[in-house]
């Protein structure tokens, strides 16, 4: 029924298909069929967790993993919708995360423990207005960074293709208004899934004229409060193919990336690790194993701010879920 409404509706009031002379109740029914329009579209519009239970505890209240991956939060945080791009804050009582549906587009989702329990996902203050991916949050928990294709400052258009890095300052009252990170970084086709190091390094993907591929992994060094201009990391981490959704350990010793089409994939897209030496040299990409990936892609990669679990998104059971698994596996890999 809710649907024909629409439809009719749409049909309507788009074309402008009444006569102005028509008798004043059919005014009132197309009026309160277009009332009706309007609502279930701006309800279709909200991403809602109806079923929401009462969660307490770490970690939203999940029971610890081990050394192969496991979902994160079944039927809580990973539902039937597409859910990717996970972050904790530093004190662990806020849990990020972007989720998608045909009508929202992607949202940043945001879920805080208070007085013992976690609120049911909202959409944050900062990405309400547009479709946003890939919240990150520096060490000192003062900045998100996340990727947009809202306009440009001065810009009234929307990116039609690509996106730009943004962020969002920590306020005495939550995070302010979305802020451009300005040309220097968002100099490419596109550039996005900032992460950072404790000192304030920024690494990111990116398709840039020097890319190698179809993107690439860059850094950025933070100097008297301006990023600089963003360097590749070169041909050992970089190649001819897809390396994307870049994280990196907050002391810069490793990074860890998604990549499709290597030889030694299992299929899709698969994460693999890199450690840098005292020299800022990188070692040769290395699979993470099948603990971690499988026939399907696997992308988004996060450590929780106390080191113990690394959590990234697959598609193995459909359009996106959230997975975690003990981050003790990260060193095993150095080990080997």
């Amino acid at each position: 029924m809710g649907a024909c409404l629409d439809s009719v509706a749409l049909d309507i009031f788009s074309a402008g298909n009444y006569k102005s002379c028509m008798p004043d109740f059919r005014k009132v029914i197309l009026l309160l069929i277009g009332i009706v329009f309007a609502v279930s579209k701006s309800a279709s519009a909200m991403i809602s967790y109806d079923n929401w239970p009462q969660i307490s505890g770490q970690y939203l209240g999940q029971e610890l993993p081990g050394r192969v991956a496991e979902i994160f939060a079944p039927g809580v945080i990973s539902t039937e919708r597409s859910e990717i791009n996970s972050v904790f804050s530093p004190d662990g009582n806020e849990f990020y995360f972007t989720a998608w549906t045909v009508e929202t587009g992607t949202k940043i989702m945001v879920t805080e423990q208070i007085d013992g329990h976690w609120t049911v996902p909202t959409v944050a203050s900062f990405s309400k207005d547009y479709s946003n991916v890939d919240p990150a949050i520096s060490y000192d928990g003062k900045k998100m960074f996340f990727g947009a294709r809202r306009p440009r400052p001065g810009e009234s258009e929307i990116r039609e293709r690509g996106f730009d890095i943004w962020f969002s300052d920590r306020t005495e009252t939550g995070w302010g208004e979305a802020q451009y990170l300005g040309p220097i970084i968002n100099s490419g086709d596109s550039q996005v899934h900032a992460t950072t190091t404790q000192d304030g390094v920024l690494y990111f993907q990116a398709i840039r004229e020097d890319s190698y591929g179809k993107a690439d992994i860059y850094r950025s060094r933070l100097e008297s409060g301006a990023y600089q201009i963003p360097e590749n990391l070169g041909p050992v981490i970089n190649s001819e193919l897809y390396e994307g959704d870049v994280f990196v350990a907050k002391d810069e010793s490793y990074l860890i990336v998604s990549i499709n089409g290597r030889a030694d994939s299992f299929g899709g897209a698969d994460l693999y690790v890199s450690f840098r030496d005292t020299n800022d040299s990188w070692s040769p990409l290395k699979n993470m194993g099948s603990a971690i990936n499988s026939e399907e892609r696997e992308f988004c990669p996060m450590l929780t701010p106390d080191g113990k679990y690394f959590f990234f998104t697959s598609k193995r059971n459909g359009e996106g879920d959230i997975f975690w698994i003990d981050a003790k596996i990260i060193e095993a890999l150095r080990d080997h």
